[in-house]
């Protein structure tokens, strides 16, 4: 369980990274059990395992951006990490070991094992037909450009073909690979890790014909061309609990912190009577699973909170509890089949005939190409299932009849006593003089159907909600054609 020693090296290792820009972090868990190493996912660890997060597009200038979600897990023997990446523009044409395989759709990770020597790192760059390139670059190795590491397993969708062209069928593709840990002898403090020890890392998705990409989890700093840039790497601290059992955290955490801290933050984080509701729709200073911990063992200086008594354990508990009340889908996303879902969006349940993402769809309803970056899967679920009582500013349905006889539907965007502006079924914006109008009728409810849940089946539903709980911040995530190969 974390304690005050991950605080610290946390801090230095964020003062290390300052110069650049704030660099993500993520707790990387243990695998239950075996993981089969076939590019499907389909193991409740991998499902259950929180997503890296998002991914940022250093160099966009044009095109689509496409959303890659990472994976990690770890167990004794290995290093394991995953990609899913959607694409609709699927290539791969080299064979060659070691050959140039970010001229393909590809993805990799950088490792670098000892955060006092993040220079130290080695690389691990899978296209979507399974070619791998390797490198080590390290103070220690004398060898040749490129490095052979020992014993990786690693799966690609289009694994073994020759060559893969885009298809009109193309949606996505996965890497899967499980990196013996004993490749990191010469620079990690401990193979396997210990609980709580801290490495840098950073992953990529690369390459392609059309719609190229260049994106990265762990942010460039403006002006860098290169994704060889080991001190903007993020931190991952391995964590001694299995991603079952961290499931229960929040749940236990519940319990102490309701126990514990009600008189001033109130029930659950609601409201209290002397201290902020942790669960309100608000940002705070403290949000980092360190910062938390370090506020509530050590107390805030100069303010009425207190440092506490707990065991470490138990804070742990609390921290992994308000980071859920705080929790957009991104970080939590459902379980569920996201091609399947991205189609359920596509066809049947009709979304994007109001709804855009990534550039794509109707305009009469919200943009969700970054949705689950800022609602919570509760909220989502709601959205689809229960009607609003009120309808949303900006999207009031209107029926409207100019003098000339012509009816205008659609929303209503704005008005005052002597203007309207209206958005049309085709996304034609109107913009109307009352004294112009014949009849003006206000719909009563919302054009945003509340029964998908009776209107798909028990799967579809499931699949269709975990596509948008991946819709975080997916217009971030691309690159342009002329920095694809930038590396």
């Amino acid at each position: 369980m974390p304690g005050p020693d991950f605080l610290i090296r946390s801090l230095l290792l964020l003062a290390a990274t300052a110069c650049c820009m704030a660099q993500p972090r993520y707790d990387i868990r243990r695998a239950s059990g075996p993981i089969r190493i076939d590019a499907k996912l389909d193991e409740s660890d991998w499902q259950q395992a929180r997503s890296a997060g998002v991914f940022h597009f250093p160099w966009f200038q044009g095109g689509e951006k496409e959303l890659t979600e990472a994976k990690l897990l770890w167990d004794d023997v290995n290093l394991y990490v995953a990609w899913y990446a959607h694409d609709r523009h699927i290539s791969a044409a080299v064979t060659q070991r070691h050959g140039p395989v970010s001229k393909d759709d590809c993805v990799e990770i950088f490792i670098s094992p000892n955060p006092d020597k993040v220079k130290n790192y080695y690389t691990f760059e899978i296209n979507a037909i399974g070619t791998m390139l390797n490198r080590a670059r390290t103070d220690w190795w004398t060898g040749p450009p490129t490095w052979e590491p020992e014993g990786v397993q690693y799966r690609a969708t289009f694994h073994g073909l020759s060559k893969k062209d885009e298809s009109p069928q193309d949606d996505h593709w996965i890497v899967e690979a499980a990196i013996p840990l004993k490749n990191f002898v010469r620079d990690a403090a401990h193979t396997p890790p210990l609980d709580g020890d801290i490495w840098r890392l950073n992953l990529q998705r690369l390459g392609g014909i059309t719609n190229a990409q260049a994106s990265t989890w762990s942010p460039l700093p403006e002006g860098v061309r290169s994704f060889h840039t080991p001190e903007a790497f993020g931190a991952v601290r391995f964590v001694n609990q299995s991603v079952q059992g961290s499931q229960n955290e929040a749940a236990q955490g519940r319990e102490i912190y309701n126990r514990s801290c009600t008189m001033c933050h109130g029930q659950d984080g609601t409201v209290g009577d002397r201290g902020p509701a942790l669960a309100a729709q608000r940002r705070y200073l403290r949000s980092s699973e360190a910062d938390l911990f370090d506020a509530i063992k050590n107390g805030i200086p100069g303010t009425l909170m207190p440092a506490s008594a707990l065991p470490a354990a138990d804070v742990t508990k609390m921290v992994a509890f308000i980071r859920s009340l705080r929790a957009t889908a991104i970080d939590a996303p459902t379980d569920g089949d996201v091609a399947k879902g991205r189609e359920v969006f596509l066809s049947k349940g009709r979304c994007s005939e109001c709804h855009m993402t990534n550039g794509r769809g109707g305009l009469l309803g919200p943009d969700l190409s970054n949705i689950a970056n800022e609602r919570s899967v509760r909220f989502l679920r709601d959205a689809l299932t229960v009607a609003k009582p009120q309808i949303p500013a900006g999207y009031q349905p209107v029926r409207i009849v100019t003098a000339e006889g012509k009816a205008i539907r659609g929303i209503l965007r704005n008005e005052d006593n002597f203007t309207l502006q209206v958005l049309d079924d085709g996304g034609k914006i109107h913009l109307l003089e009352r004294g112009e109008l014949r009849n003006i009728e206000y719909g009563r409810q919302s054009l945003m159907p509340a029964n998908f849940g009776e209107t798909l089946s028990a799967a579809e539903f499931r699949d269709l909600l975990a596509f948008l709980t991946r819709l975080g911040d997916a217009g971030r995530n691309n690159a342009p054609a002329a920095h694809r190969r930038r590396r």
